[in-house]
């Protein structure tokens, strides 16, 4: 069965703090944070199939 996302919310913060210096992160810091919002989508996805018995 097909699987349609039709809504993604993304909440963020925004600070300006001008004495922090501006950094790149690191390669896996980056993979890290994409993993844990793959895997968070993925839990709602789930709990919203469980929900409603479409699964």
């Amino acid at each position: 069965m097909p699987l349609e996302i039709r809504e993604l919310v993304i909440k963020v913060t925004i600070e300006s703090n001008a004495t922090q210096h501006l950094q790149m992160p690191d390669e896996n810091y980056l993979q890290a944070l994409k993993a844990s919002i793959v895997k968070e989508c993925m839990e709602n996805i789930l709990q919203r199939m469980d929900n409603t018995d479409e699964r």
